[in-house]
């Protein structure tokens, strides 16, 4: 064999090590990840459980309710060490058709081994534009919509190997999505998912240096948001340990220290100088992107308490506008409250409609939570009836049933179902320069949930007077309970009073599901029989017949064009809720 050969064949194998011996350490680094998540949830057996994985990664929509999904292989509700492993080696290892099936799994709501082009917009609808890490582009420049219907090519829904052949050719119908996951998951290796695609690489310093950790000497390396450990410099490519910072908060302890933790979770660490203390706490606080609430607000009076905090008005130190801020203390929160905490937040940073309260910020520490919202100074929908008696004119009534409306039909057009519609969750404000009298904004999402294509649910939530029969029956739905709860709102507006009521829970829950409306007597005196029709169309018992909030829009009621009630509310005072 010739020299030349000789050399060229070593060289092989020594890449072909390299690449093995690589492989090993980026094994054993996601082992180490599946450790300290696995720590984190309170799993009899070693894993990764649903609200663990979601709190951890923040994905946006249903994308991480489908990427768990699709790594928890055998359906148990927990990711194992398996499960994970080849999960995350496909990801940010695995090739194109390995990918195809990943992404597969994500886009099959149905789970029954077919996508629809449906689904695929569903999840690339909540996609960010930009990535987080590096603040590179990621918008393309094709239509998103006529591209996957062109690519359908008029069918109905797709299998795993005709999607297989359509990644292959048009790779950037998932390189947003799996783009998106990587910025939402530990570093492993800064590559990019798709050859030639999207490579997104730290831009953050990396600090490094020795401390003390659990009555050792380590030598740590903060990268991003993952913090290395390991008994020697040289060996931080195969570190101790690893603890991942994204949900942790840092903290003084002492002059010689800080710690990291959440409500839940505590690492102390220990310097050898102030100094290092100081920077330490700062690079954390930086990759984490922390803020002080405090640096930027100033705490006012209180307007308001729910179950689990104080709703307080906030001055702006920036530009001195008055805001909203429900002060949220984390401890006596049990899981499912957090759980429920965290959708709320979730689908807030979704949406954006002049229906819906906005979200201006999120300020959070290891044990408070301060969630800032635009400042409504009406106060509650009830309140705004009690006040006048429970008696307004049907026009004003109208006025207030098509806003809820056209906020619901948003709401559905993204998968969301409030499932908590009633006159509380409801808040009131005069119209801009004078226009029509109000405005509402629906409030409370904390019993809502997300529903993909062909997705139903039979969970038994929201208030009881306003709860739809297949609610109550535990029969599974999808958007009819928020038409139903509408029609509740709707009959309270216009009648006064509830529609179904009763001297115990198991009476009222009986005559919602048996019992048919009753529209006589003063209280209809003077009400349209469009109004009537309305009603009667929105809680019909029968969820398939039932009025959608689209029917709703186009009805002719509500078609009249805009309806101007500031005569029927200009006399009456707001009140500060």
């Amino acid at each position: 064999m010739c020299r030349t050969a000789s050399a060229l064949l070593t060289k092989c194998a020594i890449q072909k090590l390299s690449a093995k011996e690589g492989n090993k350490r980026e094994r054993r680094r996601l082992k180490k990840i599946f450790k300290e998540l696995s720590s984190r949830c309170a799993l009899l057996d070693p894993g990764i459980d649903r609200d663990g994985f979601l709190r951890f990664t923040e994905l946006p929509g249903l994308l991480g309710e489908q990427l768990f999904s699709a790594l928890d292989r055998n359906g148990d509700g927990r990711i194992d060490i398996k499960e994970f492993l080849r999960g995350m080696l496909t990801l940010y290892k695995g090739t194109i058709e390995s990918k195809a099936e990943l992404l597969f799994k994500i886009f099959d709501f149905s789970k029954n081994g077919e996508i629809t082009s449906e689904g695929i917009l569903f999840i690339i609808s909540y996609l960010p534009t930009t990535c987080s890490k590096c603040q590179k582009k990621l918008v393309v420049h094709w239509n998103l919509k006529e591209k996957i219907k062109e690519l359908f090519d008029g069918k109905e829904f797709i299998q795993l190997e005709e999607f297989k052949e359509l990644i292959l050719t048009h790779s950037e119908i998932g390189e947003l999505v799996l783009q998106c996951i990587s910025n939402a998951l530990p570093i492993i290796v800064d590559e990019c998912l798709l050859p030639n695609r999207l490579v997104c690489e730290s831009h953050l310093e990396i600090t490094e240096g020795m401390l003390g950790f659990k009555g050792r000497t380590y030598y740590f390396q903060l990268k991003n948001q993952s913090l290395y450990y390991s008994t020697l410099k040289e060996d931080i490519s195969n570190p101790t340990g690893i603890i991942l910072i994204k949900d942790l908060f840092v903290e003084e302890n002492g002059p010689l220290g800080f710690v990291l933790r959440n409500s839940k979770f505590r690492y102390e660490i220990s310097t050898f100088s102030l100094e290092q203390r100081d920077e330490w706490i700062q690079t954390i606080k930086q990759a984490n992107c922390f803020k002080n609430f405090y640096d930027d607000y100033e705490i006012l009076d209180q307007i308001g308490k729910g179950a689990h905090g104080d709703v307080r008005l906030a001055l702006s130190k920036h530009n001195g506008k008055i805001f909203a801020v429900k002060i949220i203390s984390k401890a006596p929160l049990d899981d499912l409250a957090e759980t429920r905490l965290r959708r709320e937040i979730g689908i807030l940073k979704l949406c954006k409609h002049e229906g819906l309260l906005e979200l201006k910020d999120i300020y959070e520490t290891a044990d408070m939570l301060y969630i800032v919202t635009d400042y409504i100074s009406g106060g509650t929908l009830f309140n705004w009836m009690k006040k006048r008696n429970f008696r307004i004119e049907e026009n004003a009534a109208k006025q207030i049933i098509k806003e809820i409306a056209s906020a619901l039909q948003y709401l559905h057009s993204h998968g969301i179902i409030h499932r908590d519609i009633k006159l509380e969750n409801v808040l009131v404000q005069r119209a801009p320069n004078g226009g029509g009298g109000i405005r509402v904004k629906i409030i409370d999402f904390g019993l809502s949930c997300m529903l993909g294509p062909g997705q139903n649910s039979i969970e038994s939530v929201g208030t009881l007077k306003y709860a739809s029969p297949e609610v109550l029956s535990t029969i599974p739905y999808r958007h009819s309970p928020d038409a139903w709860s509408l029609g509740v709102t709707a009959f309270i507006l216009l009648a006064g009073k509830m529609p179904f009521y009763g001297k115990s829970d198991q009476e009222i829950a009986s005559r919602i599901i048996n019992k048919d409306i009753e529209m006589i007597g003063e209280h209809w005196e003077g009400i349209s029989s469009e109004a009537k029709d309305i009603i009667r169309s929105l809680l019909d018992k029968n969820p398939k017949g039932r009025m959608t909030i689209e029917d709703l829009l186009k009805s002719d009621w509500l078609e009249e064009g805009e309806i101007d009630i500031s005569k029927d509310v200009a006399e009456l005072s707001w009140e500060i809720i």
